[in-house]
């Protein structure tokens, strides 16, 4: 009988353990697995995989921080009957960026410090104009870098590409004459070109400081006409040729401004210069019409002489102008005398003082014919000063450029012939 009951139980044990392996796998294993999915998906763990083999658990997953990781793993862990054999959770490296006025803000997550400060590093070189605050970029052994991604970061990486191609700014050039110097801004794309505009605008003719410290310099500047060497270096060397040198600016969104004080040549070489430069936008000129570069105000003074022996001279001849006949260029006696005059105040200056002589055209008479009266009138004075004696090192003539009547800075007599000093 015993022998009887032993071959049953033999006979049934490998069927009732067939059963017990059934009814597991059919339904407790499964919703064991169903608790272990629950829990991944409880802890916000996006990509989670659960696979349980008897009573071994293994899970994969992205957990999107630290404390949401280390809380699923613990719930897995006490997940009984099982054992948690192969916990595959991670966190994914991510960053995100708010880009607020002139702060970038950069929060996620990143797998050590150096990887963080390498990227740093590539956003401050991108775009040095921005503050950069990086508190809220974590760092944790737990990270993961992303299929594809290649360290070190870089601006091509696909993680950053998002990122990047917010970052692209404009670019932008504003010059201005503050307190004897030069100070340039904007953002330029290279360093070789910053270089170049300072070379451009450091002349001798105004003789100014350049500031450039704050003229800014990325490889994430959108390209524009005027970062092309080509195009914007000969208009400044052009336009800031001169011993009052204006102000230039070419901004995003706005028309590009000129404000400067200029001659009739010098504008028309400014524009001409500009056209390459604007990429046929509409350009707001404030130009101020000067009859001569000597009349720029704050020009220098280049005669060597000291500064009360040259506001003498000023004051002398800057209340004379000597005012010709309509059509002709001989001076009459009335002027003859009246140049006489300036005489002795020109030898008590010396040798070193330098003039210049200018006739002023009449402004509504034919251009040509105007010029070379003016020029004429200018050398007649000039040779009559020389005849008298007058010591000068060098007495420049010219013909000045016409200015409207009534304009501010035309002169009070057309046909004229005006003093200055160098």
């Amino acid at each position: 009988m015993r022998f009887t009951i032993i071959l049953i139980m033999l006979v049934l044990l490998p069927i009732l353990v067939a059963v017990h392996l059934w009814d597991y796998a059919e339904n407790r294993q499964l919703r064991l697995i169903d608790q272990a999915t629950g829990i991944l998906k409880k802890h916000g763990v996006r990509g989670g995989t659960v696979d349980v083999r008897f009573l071994d658990l293994s899970i994969t997953g992205d957990a999107q921080d630290e404390p949401s990781l280390k809380e699923a793993s613990r719930e897995l862990a006490e997940l009984g009957p099982l054992r948690l054999v192969s916990n595959r959770l991670s966190i994914l490296a991510r960053v995100r960026a708010r880009l607020a006025e002139e702060t970038l803000t950069i929060d996620g997550w990143m797998a050590d410090q150096d990887t963080a400060d390498s990227l740093r590093g590539l956003l401050t070189k991108l775009r040095p104009d921005l503050k950069l605050v990086m508190d809220d970029l974590k760092i944790s052994s737990y990270v993961r870098w992303p299929e594809g991604e290649k360290l070190p970061l870089e601006e091509s990486s696909p993680m950053l590409k998002p990122i990047i191609s917010a970052l692209r700014v404009p670019a932008a050039l504003d010059i201005k004459r503050q307190e004897g110097r030069l100070i340039v801004t904007g953002m330029i794309p290279s360093q070789d070109l910053k270089e170049a505009i300072k070379s451009a605008l450091d002349q001798p003719a105004h003789g100014l400081a350049v500031d450039v410290s704050k003229l800014r310099v990325s490889s994430h500047v959108l390209p524009a006409a005027f970062t092309d060497q080509n195009a914007i270096l000969p208009f400044l060397r052009s336009f800031y040729d001169t011993p009052s040198p204006g102000e230039f600016s070419i901004l995003p969104d706005q028309s590009p401004q000129l404000k400067a004080d200029t001659t009739r040549s010098l504008e028309s070489a400014w524009l001409s210069a500009l056209r390459p430069v604007t990429g046929g936008m509409r350009v707001d000129m404030q130009l101020i019409p000067q009859p001569s570069i000597f009349h720029f105000p704050g020009r220098r003074i280049q005669t060597a002489l000291p500064e009360e022996v040259l506001q003498n001279v000023r004051n002398l001849i800057s209340h004379h102008l000597i005012v010709f006949a309509p059509g002709s260029s001989t001076l009459a006696a009335e002027q003859r005398t009246q140049l006489t005059l300036l005489v002795p105040a020109l030898l008590g200056a010396g040798p070193a003082l330098r003039l210049v002589v200018g006739g002023h055209p009449e402004p509504g008479g034919e251009a040509k014919l105007e010029a070379s009266l003016a020029m004429s009138r200018a050398e007649e004075v000039a040779s009559f000063l020389i005849e008298q004696g007058a010591p000068c090192m060098e007495i420049r003539t010219m013909a000045f450029d016409p200015v409207p009547a009534g304009d501010a800075h035309a002169p009070e007599q057309p046909r004229s012939v005006e003093i200055l000093i160098q």
